[in-house]
C-alpha cells in the first residue's frame, strides 16, 4: 500500500494543519512484512516524489527501511566482531587498519551519509603518506564493510564504486644471498637458530614451519607434510588452522642434512603440543617471530635491503631452486602456490629468459680466425675488391 493524503482538515470552517508545522501531505507505505511508515511534506509533489522512491526501492529489492542513523565507527566495530570466517592474523590486520585508518577518517560519518566523494578523498589522503598496496588493502576492507552494511540493510548501496587507487608498481624480488643466510643463521636468537636452517630448505610459510608437528614429519621416507598451520596469538594456547591455500597442503622430500638437524632436534626438549620449533618450551607466535627478526636485522649486513621478515627465507628457496633448474610447475609444488602462474609472477625474473637462452643456443656457431682477419685487410685508400 502507498498514498499521498491531505493532513488538512476542515474544522469551524478554517483550514487547520493537524500533523508537524507547515507539513500538509504525508506520504504512507507499507514494506512487505513490515509496519507502516509515514513521513511528511510541505508540498504534494515532494511526498509524491519520495513515495516514488520508496516503492521502487520495494520493486528493486533495494528498499531500506528508515532507521536511526548508525555512524560508521559502531557498524566497523560491529562488522569486525562479526569476521568469524578469518583467522586471528588476519583479523588483526583489519583490526589494524580499522583503527589506524578508516574509523579516524570516517568514522565521525552516518554509515549511509558516506559518499563516493567522501570514499576517494579518503582514499587520497590515505596515499599520501602509506604505500600503494597498503592503501589499497585498507580500501578493500572498507568496501567489504560497506558490502555488508547493503546485505544487512542498513544501506541502499555501496559508496564504493569506480574508486581510483594508487597503482601498485610490482618491485622485483632480490633474494638473499647465501652469505647472508648463513650470517643469519649465527646471529639470531639461539632458539631460532634451527628454524631458519630449515626454513631455507624448505620454503615454508612461517606459520607452516612454526605449526610444524613431529608427527608431520615421516624419517622413514625423508618426507614433511603441511596440512595446517599455527595461528595461536598468544604463547600460552595452542591453536591450527588450515594452510593458506587448498594448494598449500602438499608433502616435500628434505635432504639428508635437513632429516639429520630434525633427529637432533627431536632429542632435545620436546616443545609443547608436539611443535618442532618452540622457544623455551614456548611456541613461536606470530608476533614474536617477527620480533626476533627485525631485533637482528642491524647486525647481518644485506638482510634489511632484502625484506624484513621470515618470508625473504621462502624467496631465498625460491631462488635456489630456480637456479638448480627446476621448472615452474614443480616450484609451485614445493612452495604450495596456486598453481604455476602465481610462481611465475612473483620469481619470473630470476628465470632466464628465452633471449637469454636464444643468444647462447646461437652464438659461436660461425667463428672468425680474427688473426687472418686482421692479416687481410686491405690498405688504407683501397678501392675494394680485386
Amino acid at each position: 500500500m502507498a498514498r499521498v493524503e491531505d493532513l488538512w482538515v476542515r474544522k469551524d470552517k478554517t483550514r487547520t494543519p493537524v500533523y508537524g508545522k507547515g507539513m500538509r501531505y504525508r506520504a504512507e507505505w507499507q514494506p512487505l512484512g513490515e509496519n507502516k511508515q509515514r513521513k511528511s511534506f510541505a508540498t504534494k509533489a515532494a511526498a509524491m516524489a519520495f513515495l516514488a522512491e520508496q516503492v521502487s526501492g520495494m520493486n528493486r529489492g533495494t528498499y531500506v527501511t528508515s532507521r536511526k542513523k548508525i555512524l560508521l565507527s559502531d557498524y566497523a566495530a560491529a562488522w569486525e566482531k562479526n569476521l568469524l570466517h578469518q583467522r586471528p592474523t588476519s583479523k588483526e590486520q583489519i583490526q589494524g587498519k580499522l583503527r589506524l585508518y578508516i574509523v579516524p577518517t570516517l568514522g565521525r560519518y552516518a554509515l549511509d551519509a558516506v559518499s563516493r566523494a567522501d570514499v576517494q578523498e579518503a582514499v587520497g589522503e590515505w596515499s599520501e603518506s602509506l604505500a600503494p598496496s597498503t592503501v589499497k588493502l585498507t580500501y578493500s576492507y572498507l568496501a567489504a564493510m560497506f558490502k555488508a552494511a547493503v546485505l544487512d540493510g542498513v544501506i541502499a548501496k555501496s559508496p564504493c564504486i569506480g574508486i581510483n587507487l594508487p597503482t601498485v608498481e610490482g618491485i622485483a624480488i632480490v633474494p638473499l644471498r647465501t652469505e647472508v643466510v648463513q650470517m643469519l643463521v649465527e646471529r639470531i636468537y639461539v632458539p631460532y637458530r634451527p628454524a631458519v636452517v630449515l626454513c631455507a630448505a624448505t620454503g615454508f610459510r612461517s606459520a607452516e614451519l612454526r605449526g610444524l608437528t613431529w608427527d608431520r614429519v615421516d624419517f622413514a621416507t625423508n618426507m614433511i607434510t603441511i596440512d595446517r598451520q599455527l595461528i595461536s596469538t598468544e604463547s600460552n594456547r595452542l591453536e591450527w588452522g588450515p594452510p593458506k591455500t587448498a594448494k598449500s597442503r602438499r608433502s616435500i622430500h628434505v635432504g639428508e642434512q635437513s632429516i639429520q638437524l630434525l633427529k637432533s632436534l627431536q632429542g632435545m626438549q620436546l616443545g609443547p603440543g608436539g611443535l618442532v620449533f618452540h622457544a623455551a618450551g614456548k611456541p613461536m607466535t606470530r608476533k614474536a617471530a617477527s620480533q626476533v627478526w627485525r631485533s637482528v636485522r642491524g647486525r647481518v649486513p644485506g638482510l634489511g635491503e632484502a625484506g624484513t621478515g621470515w618470508h625473504q627465507l621462502r624467496h631465498y628457496h625460491a631462488s635456489q631452486l630456480i637456479a638448480g633448474g627446476m621448472s615452474p610447475v614443480a616450484v609451485a609444488h614445493r612452495l604450495g602456490h596456486k598453481d604455476a602462474t602465481e610462481t611465475l609472477k612473483t620469481y619470473s625474473h630470476l628465470w632466464p629468459d628465452d633471449d637469454t637462452r636464444a643468444a647462447a643456443i646461437t652464438d659461436g656457431g660461425v667463428t672468425l680466425d680474427f688473426e687472418v682477419f686482421a692479416h687481410d685487410l686491405p690498405m688504407v685508400g683501397s678501392e675494394g675488391l680485386d
